[in-house]
């Protein structure tokens, strides 16, 4: 008989000797927000869970590029080690890019040989998953296998905007060896999906609230590759819409597309990148309304004013804490995480930390 598997949130993530991190177990909630400066690690933290949960679906079940690489022996029934460890080592490879395609370049560096291991925990036990490798391997080792398949879909939006790609991504993608990780590939061949027939739109309130900053509804040109934005005079060629725009547009238009009805699991590196605090403020209430809507979302972000607006939702929602924050901090053996569920319960919280010396600055400077 077939395991169907379904959707079960992420309860924690421990790593051992991964890239940045010594050893450290992260405690999740519905929306997840992860802070630090630059270098620390926050987008591995967004990476590692994306890629361990889409290697995890039923073949088939998922557009990426490991379509077809786990042969016939998984597609009926449980998942198995031997058949796991190909297509898990081929993700990480795939998402995170290190130098000579071997999973041993995400051991964390120290002189000599060394091993790390990973342990993603789910709500259902029988979904979780544990692996290690070490700096020789180029495959994983699989210690405790999933019972059951993860059909829910997750879906990474990067720092980049997708929908200006130039036509023929796919293709090349799909041919040549390129420098792109493949989040970029799993997203674009989501965004160029066709929509979901009789897929209840769960989150339609919050494609609302997306299409009024935008100014209209993203669309996609099969025929030609190509993203418009359809306005009330016609479409506009996704090149002359800004940067900023485009980025919320991808979120809009899986929404609208019935991609994200499927979406269990979001992950968001710097959605603030090139927005403005009014659109931001759009940005946070679509990210929060999503979080408590049952899909759980994971952010990665710099940016102070998105930090406090996502906790004055989270005020308005006060009948459940559904926010965690995650800050991330260099010291002596690899990447330290605090972790608490108010915002200024965390350390470092860098963000808060200098806008606070600037206003200083600022006040000194403006009595001089």
């Amino acid at each position: 008989m077939d395991d169907i598997g379904g959707y079960s949130k992420i309860k924690s993530l421990t790593v051992k000797d991964f890239t940045a991190f010594s050893e450290t177990t992260l405690n999740f909630s519905d929306l997840n927000v992860i802070v630090g400066e630059n270098g620390v690690g926050k987008t591995h933290l967004l990476k590692l869970p994306y890629a361990i949960l889409a290697s995890c679906q039923r073949p088939g079940g998922r557009p990426t590029s490991n379509e077809g690489s786990s042969g016939s022996d998984v597609t009926r029934g449980r998942p198995t080690a031997a058949a796991l460890e190909p297509t898990l080592s081929k993700k990480l490879v795939g998402v995170f890019r290190p130098k000579k395609q071997r999973v041993g370049r995400l051991v964390r560096r120290r002189q000599g040989y060394n091993t790390c291991s990973v342990k993603l925990k789910l709500a259902d036990e029988a979904a979780s998953i544990k692996f290690g490798f070490s700096t020789r391997s180029s495959k994983v080792n699989i210690t405790a296998c999933p019972n059951v398949w993860n059909n829910s879909l997750p879906v990474f939006l990067p720092t980049h905007e997708l929908l200006s790609l130039p036509p023929g991504f796919i293709w090349l993608y799909d041919r040549y060896a390129t420098e792109f990780d493949e989040t970029w590939y799993d997203t674009r061949k989501l965004l160029g999906a066709p929509s979901l027939r009789g897929r209840p739109n769960a989150y339609a309130d919050v494609d609302n609230l997306l299409k009024d900053v935008i100014g209209g509804t993203v669309t996609y040109n099969k025929n030609d590759e190509h993203f418009y934005l359809r306005q009330r005079d016609g479409l506009l060629e996704m090149l002359l819409v800004a940067e900023g725009l485009r980025k919320v547009g991808m979120l809009s238009h899986l929404i609208a597309t019935g991609q994200m009805g499927n979406v269990n699991y979001l992950f968001w590196d710097e959605p603030e990148s090139n927005l403005n605090p009014k659109i931001m403020l759009t940005v946070a209430d679509a990210i929060s309304r999503i979080s408590r809507s049952g899909t759980q979302v994971f952010v990665a972000t710099h940016n102070l004013f998105l930090l406090k607006e996502l906790e004055l939702i989270q005020h308005k929602n006060s009948e459940k804490r559904y926010l965690r924050y995650f800050a991330l901090e260099q010291d002596g053996d690899g990447v330290a995480v605090n972790q608490a569920d108010d915002i200024y319960d965390i350390d470092p919280l860098v963000a808060l930390e200098e806008t606070n010396k600037q206003s200083d600055r600022f006040a000194v400077e403006s009595q001089k």
